[in-house]
């Protein structure tokens, strides 16, 4: 046991080693790439899109198109392992969103070939991907400068997802608050050299004033309490991550649902990689997942939601979740939100989630539930004034500016 301790041991310091020597000559290269791009015009920025619920820039993306020294291009990036329905599904709905844009869309998959295009077929002199977790050296484009927007709050403190190698050498990586800042300079290989502090890009969405709409609630009773129950995916008992307890209690939240008809509507609120994973569990399947999300279609207080969220947030009441990002997001709000968690693991916490975890209700059983939403129907909220500080303080957008508006200013430096 000893000496595989010491052999993994040395592996990781192996892997340290070369990362950072990696990291190293990369940042001298970066000087000179980015001196020959700034020199482009127009440039050329290429967003990979995972899915929708993913992707939080249009603010951005309209900032851009509307700049002549820009040429922003959106390209689908789906998971090889997604079955031809679900990525044919994906291609409709993103080349639907960004054509009402009037964005620049493209397929970034090879349906014929079975594999995604490589990123030198778009030209692109930036490149944001959508994920940070599996790039590997070899697959990341040489001649072009990496970008990254972080597409949920970064609430991990596990170095194989806060400290990955394309983090660290891109030219720009756009975090939410000055508690990320300080988290990438204490972790990252680069001392989080390559960091700016932009805000969250989601947060535009609730400050704009706009008046949200309630469709997706079954009933206008305002005398029935909205509150949105919203699982995580990670089901499967041996991932590194294991937040969902869904398997758990699927069967009682619709007895919950049904207990509360008289006075609560729930709207089911799945993490979009939810099903499919459901559907790879012999004890699911595709027929049972797809009978268990039909249910909250039926039930007369109940709805289901698999997109957008930001207006289902704001005309909620509560939200009960075992999430990573909508531990912040739906802060946003300023409204009651339980965190249910029946497994105790706070380990992978970093310590801005742990802040946000401070100013949530908390809830190991089914009991625990129950006595939240009947403080949500009685109207008691005690921890309303320490979840408002901690909005102010970390998670609201200051100044005048946009969160879009911050990433965009920075993007413009490149010209300097």
């Amino acid at each position: 046991m000893k000496i595989r301790t010491v052999l993994s041991a040395c592996y990781k310091l192996k892997e340290r080693l070369k990362n950072k020597v990696i990291i190293f000559f990369y940042s001298r290269y970066m000087k000179r790439l980015t001196k020959k791009v700034s020199c482009h015009r127009p440039v050329r920025i290429l967003f990979y899109v995972y899915n929708l619920p993913m992707w939080k820039s249009d603010r951005l993306l309209s900032l851009l198109l509307k700049d002549s020294r820009f040429e922003p291009i959106i390209v689908s990036y789906p998971k090889t392992s997604d079955s031809p329905a679900s990525k044919r599904k994906l291609e409709i709905e993103l080349s639907t969103h960004f054509g009402r844009l009037s964005a620049n869309y493209m397929s970034g998959f090879d349906f014929e070939k079975n594999e995604l295009y490589p990123v030198s077929k778009f030209n692109a002199d930036i490149v944001f991907y959508p994920q940070p977790y599996k790039n590997k050296l070899k697959e990341m484009p040489r001649k072009v400068l990496l970008a990254y927007i972080p597409y949920c709050f970064e609430m991990d403190n596990m170095k194989r997802i806060t400290n990955t190698l394309y983090q660290n050498l891109c030219w720009k990586y756009f975090v939410s608050t000055s508690l990320h800042k300080e988290l990438k300079i204490r972790q990252n290989y680069n001392k989080g050299s390559n960091v700016v502090v932009t805000g969250y890009p989601l947060a535009d969405d609730f400050y704009d004033g706009h008046t949200p709409s309630a469709d997706m609630w079954p009933s206008a009773n305002p005398d029935l309490k909205r509150i949105i129950w919203a699982p995580h995916h990670t089901i499967r008992p041996k991932e590194w991550l294991d937040y969902s307890n869904f398997l758990d209690i699927a069967e009682q939240m619709i007895e919950i649902a049904t207990k509360y008809k008289d006075k609560v509507q729930f709207i089911f609120k799945p993490h979009p990689l939810l099903k499919e994973k459901l559907y790879n569990i012999p004890s699911w399947g595709v027929e049972r997942t797809d009978a268990y999300y039909d249910r909250w279609l039926r039930m007369p207080n109940c709805n289901l939601a698999e997109g957008d969220y930001v207006d289902l947030f704001m005309t909620s009441d509560a939200l009960i979740h075992d999430c990573s990002s909508f531990k912040a997001e739906y802060l946003y709000v300023n409204k009651p939100v339980m965190y249910f968690t029946m497994k105790e693991r706070f380990d992978t916490f970093n310590s801005f989630a742990m802040e946000c975890y401070k100013v949530h209700y908390h809830g190991s059983t089914i009991a625990d539930m129950e006595s939240f939403i009947d403080n949500v129907i009685d109207g008691v909220d005690p921890l309303y004034d320490k979840r408002t500080k901690f909005i102010c303080d970390y998670i609201k957008p200051t100044g005048n500016t946009t969160v879009a508006e911050n990433i965009y200013d920075e993007l413009c430096k490149i010209f300097e």
